[in-house]
């Protein structure tokens, strides 16, 4: 078998080339034109210093180029270092830097958005390369990729992660998905976040078709939505797409992971889809995208695991003094195995504290999760919750230390703290020179902070409110007592309301009430559905209630383009039915690059 992720991925093109490799929005390439484009890339790459040690940035666009990319990089015996072009450009000028990234690949749609410094090379049909790919030496131990990943000492901190984890990967998935319909796997996630490596890589290895969307809110637009045969989803996103009905309609198998798994959702899943195979999977970038892997049968009745571990992972469920604990007794994991990865990037101290000496193995290491865990008689493991202030939104890992840290970075906040209510991660700050009493919300504060804060944190680490204390409540050794923190106020509170002034805004606001749980009279149709309590996993529900209120098609891609129920309103009453110059110019674009993309398919990829 071969050790590296573009070699297994060579070889299934060779296997069959004919066949459909990846679907987009943007057009489609079967396995011999993906195999030839990433070919001529990574010619390209090493011409200007890709190769075995060398990071290279992947600041890519979410089209076919995405993957033709990654392989591209990982041909040329170089890391990748995925850079979302989507991502605030402070944060990728900051992964950049740490990474030591000198070269980075990107396309003339994103290349504004790519950080300054490294030699930048532009994806371009017209340049052309000599055929014939020269041999790389590339071994199980040097790294794939390196994915970023939230920091409690306030930065983002890499994770090395090696090609011999990633191939152990595939081989399990191979086990536990035996029998799964993979002939079209959903890849919704953004390339910085580690599912998408399960995304990609088993399909692509394998012959299945990777069918490429924005986002999980933007799966029910896919005009290849009917050819999702396979998910991987967070149960927070797959409770959203069931209750707008945006499932794929010839679903066969879900893979559950990122947040905790309910029996009542895996219900829903076998009952209102096509889907007849259910799993849940655990595991931390540092393992490897997953260590823990399951079937959740559809006649079960009690709350899921997480599953058994995966072939060739070690997992010790451990007391303080690092002794194995017995089944059923709480305890912190820790893994071990091919899936461990190196380590961090240039954090040789944090390496030390969390990737620690086996004591059951001698010379080999295994990683301290922070995740409590407790052991069944049956051999799973059954998550119980953290020994840190680690917490999941929307399936992304964030350290509240980092948020609190960009908080109290900002001009008007003195001190700050951070925590999740239900789904949604809230802000506490007391103002900087400001005296007051009690529990309040501020509108301008409020978009003056997250303002600052998107310009460094990607969306799932913004706060989706921001509320304003005297003080911030202590224990009594003088720590944050993040369990006495109050709950937010009730949005709009303490200040003047717009209110609906049309029959459409009146529609709308009584719409917004049903998803934010909110009287549609106290809804300002000045505010933002975000400062109001939403989130992008709503707007697929909104763009849902809207269509059949208004008896109009409305898109979730539309409904970026508004931020308030004024301008909504505004756009659906127009009687032209014009779409906003901001939405008509870019389906501009995107018409022109998937002509541009079927041009260069049709000339056989040259």
């Amino acid at each position: 078998m071969t050790q590296t992720l573009h070699a297994q991925f060579a070889e299934q093109a060779k296997k069959t080339p004919d066949a459909t490799a990846v679907y987009s929005d943007a057009g489609v390439l079967t396995y011999r034109e993906l195999d030839e484009r990433s070919r001529e890339l990574a010619e390209r790459l090493a011409a200007e210093g890709a190769g075995p040690g060398i990071p290279v940035g992947v600041c890519v666009e979410r089209t076919p180029d995405l993957l033709a990319g990654i392989l591209a990089v990982l041909r040329t015996g170089s890391c990748y270092v995925p850079l979302d072009p989507r991502y605030p450009a402070e944060r990728l000028a900051f992964m950049v830097r740490d990474s030591g990234t000198r070269l980075l690949l990107t396309t003339p749609a994103s290349r504004a958005n790519c950080p300054a410094g490294p030699t930048t090379v532009v994806l371009d049909r017209t340049a052309t390369t000599e055929p014939g790919e020269k041999p790389v030496p590339v071994v199980p131990g040097d790294t794939a990729y390196v994915i970023y990943t939230s920091g409690s000492t306030g930065r983002p901190k890499g994770v090395a992660v090696r090609h011999g984890g990633c191939v152990a990967m595939l081989a399990a998935m191979d086990r536990t998905l035996a029998g799964c319909d993979l002939s079209g796997v959903s890849a919704a996630s953004s390339i910085c976040f580690d599912m998408s490596v399960m995304e990609i890589f088993p399909t692509l290895c394998r012959g299945g078709a990777v069918v490429l969307v924005e986002s999980a809110v933007h799966l029910p637009e896919s005009p290849h939505v009917d050819r999702i045969t396979h998910l991987h989803a967070i149960p927070s996103v797959m409770n959203t797409l069931l209750d707008a009905g945006g499932l794929p309609p010839n679903l066969r198998t879900v893979v559950f992971g990122g947040e905790p798994l309910r029996r009542k959702l895996v219900d829903r899943v076998y009952q209102e889809t096509g889907a007849d195979r259910v799993f849940n999977a655990y595991g931390p970038t540092e393992g490897t995208v997953f260590c823990t892997f399951g079937p959740v049968p559809k006649d079960g009745t009690d709350e899921p695991t997480i599953g058994p571990p995966t072939d060739g992972a070690r997992v010790y469920v451990l007391d303080e003094n690092l002794k194995p604990l017995p089944p059923g007794v709480p305890g912190e994991l820790y893994l071990g195995g091919a899936g461990l990865g190196h380590g961090y990037v240039n954090r040789p101290r944090t390496t030390t504290e969390r990737f620690v000496p086996d004591p059951f193995r001698d010379g080999e290491r295994m990683y301290r999760t922070g995740d409590v865990v407790r052991l069944t008689d049956s051999g799973e493991l059954e998550f119980v919750g953290r020994t840190d202030n680690q917490v999941k939104v929307r399936g992304h890992r964030i350290e509240l230390e980092e948020v609190e840290a960009r908080l109290t970075g900002c001009p008007e906040v003195r001190e700050a703290a951070a925590v999740v209510r239900g789904r949604r991660l809230v802000g506490y700050v007391v103002p900087e020179g400001e005296v007051h009493d009690g529990v309040r919300v501020d509108a301008a504060l409020q978009a003056a902070i997250t303002g600052k804060l998107a310009t460094e944190l990607p969306d799932y680490m913004i706060p989706g409110a921001i509320v304003l204390l005297p003080a911030l409540p202590l224990t009594p050794g003088g720590k944050l007592d993040r369990a006495a923190l109050p709950e937010p106020p009730a949005a709009g509170t303490g200040r003047p309301v717009t209110p609906a002034g049309t029959p459409t805004e009146v529609a709308l606001a009584e719409i917004w009430g049903q998803l934010l749980d909110l009287e549609p009279a106290s809804i300002d149709v000045r505010a933002a559905f975000y400062d109001l309590g939403g989130d992008s996993l709503l707007l697929v529900r909104l763009a849902r209630l809207m269509t059949r209120r208004f008896d109009r098609r409305v898109r979730v891609p539309d409904l970026f383009s508004f931020r308030d129920i004024h301008s909504l309103g505004r756009w659906l009453d127009d009687e032209s039915g014009a779409t906003p110059e901001a939405v008509q110019s870019a389906r501009r674009r995107a018409t022109v690059r998937r002509a541009a993309l079927r041009g260069r398919a049709a000339s056989g990829g040259n």
